[in-house]
């Protein structure tokens, strides 16, 4: 009885580290380690590097957008354009609409704005990572690596090991450079 459940309870550790590790690594058959390590290392310094392109300029608050002022005309103007255009026009009787107490710039903010931004905050994130992968991925494609899939083994024993570690790098390098590894996790088209 104690047998199962310790199988069962090994089989459990193991699918919760493989969940932890990366499903894909790169590899180049026969790249030597020195190669790897240094186009594995240009590679993520390259996407490291890259931005989605976003208008950090226009960005306020995690808001884009410029400050768009009311024009004289336009039927919210307030304020000095409000009275500069009365008082151009002969019409010294204009009436501004009164700002809000505080002005525009109380410190208080909606929760819809603030949702807005938030939301915009993490599009621009995902729209960045999404830069990241693809400058990643086209790097090492042009050095001739090519990404495969690993086994649920291979998954466990990366899990088990300090992601960043000169093991785990030196376990990516054994199945990078190995020609049936990667032969054997590549799905066709790849």
């Amino acid at each position: 009885m104690r047998t199962p459940l310790l199988l069962a309870g090994i089989s459990l550790a193991l699918s919760g580290c493989a969940s932890t590790a990366p499903q894909t690594a790169w590899g180049k058959p026969g790249v030597s380690r020195v190669d790897y390590g240094t186009e594995v290392g240009m590679c993520t310094g390259f996407a490291a590097a890259q931005e989605s392109g976003g208008n950090g300029a226009n960005g306020a608050g995690g808001i884009s957008g410029s400050n768009n002022s009311a024009t004289a005309n336009s039927p919210g103007a307030s304020g000095a354009a409000a009275s500069n255009s009365a008082a151009a026009s002969g019409n010294a009787r204009a009436s501004p609409e009164p700002l809000p107490p505080g002005g525009n710039y109380s410190g208080m903010v909606s929760a819809d704005f603030a949702q807005r931004a938030a939301t915009q905050q993490r599009s621009q994130e995902m729209a960045t990572q999404r830069a990241r992968a693809v400058a990643f991925k086209s790097c090492l494609t042009e050095r001739g690596y090519r990404e495969f899939m690993l086994t649920a083994e291979q998954r466990a024993h990366l899990a088990s090991l300090k992601k960043g570690g000169n093991e785990y790098h030196e376990y990516l390098y054994q199945l990078g450079s190995d020609a049936g590894v990667i032969a054997q996790g590549s799905a066709p088209g790849k």
